[in-house]
């Protein structure tokens, strides 16, 4: 039980104590002070229930409409991105991995623990291992295969400069997913390698004939 519902509750005794104590005052009054003291209850009542009650209703149906995983995989994102914020690259790794467990089959957050590797740690070598082990330990849905393969062309290319691995892993998304967008996509991101590749090709020769 949470300290929110506790207070929650606490308020409503008080609140129910209250309205006993008074109306046990009230019995010798007479019929119109107590006509009084019901429509004032009624008022004060009705304003309570909107500010706390109808809340505490959607908030409950709201928890029971989502599943606990998805808490659990927000919590784990908040904590994972405040990790990285204090340079705590371990800690996210871990938060990552915990969201792992509890939605295996989710590869957004072994796309991040592989970032974490890449871009923070600067260790590309063991990003890509970290992608190539979870490609290949299930039968990813397509989509999700997809997903996984651009982003080791993707470390290919930004962080080790491979644009041979990156042009392999491309065409083997070509090759799986035929006649698809993942297909089509492929096809335009290794034309923008073959124009990264040409004007590489053109620096070299320009600072080589200046030389």
């Amino acid at each position: 039980m949470n300290r929110e519902l506790i207070i929650r509750l606490c308020l409503a005794a008080l609140g129910i104590l209250i309205i006993m104590l008074f109306w046990n005052a009230l019995k010798e009054a007479s019929d119109g002070m107590k006509l009084v003291f019901v429509i004032v209850v009624g008022v004060v009542g009705g304003i309570l229930c909107v500010k706390f009650v109808i809340p505490w209703i959607g908030d409950a149906m709201g928890e029971a409409m989502f599943s606990s995983g998805e808490k659990v995989e927000q919590d784990e994102m908040t904590k994972a991105a405040a990790c990285i914020s204090q340079g705590d690259y371990a800690g996210a790794i871990g938060h990552y991995e915990k969201m792992l467990e509890e939605k295996p089959d989710d590869p957004f957050p072994v796309a991040e623990i592989a970032k974490i590797h890449a871009e923070r740690l600067h260790d590309a070598q063991t990003a890509l291992q970290v992608l190539s082990d979870h490609l290949q330990s299930k039968d990813w849905p397509v989509d999700d295969a997809a997903f996984i393969m651009f982003r080791i062309a993707d470390l290919h290319l930004t962080q080790r400069h491979d644009f041979e691995a990156a042009r392999d892993m491309l065409e083997q998304v070509i090759g799986n997913f035929p006649n698809t967008r993942h297909s089509a996509n492929a096809h335009h991101k290794m034309s923008e390698i073959e124009q990264a590749q040409y004007k590489l090709l053109m620096e070299q020769r320009a600072k080589g004939a200046n030389a």
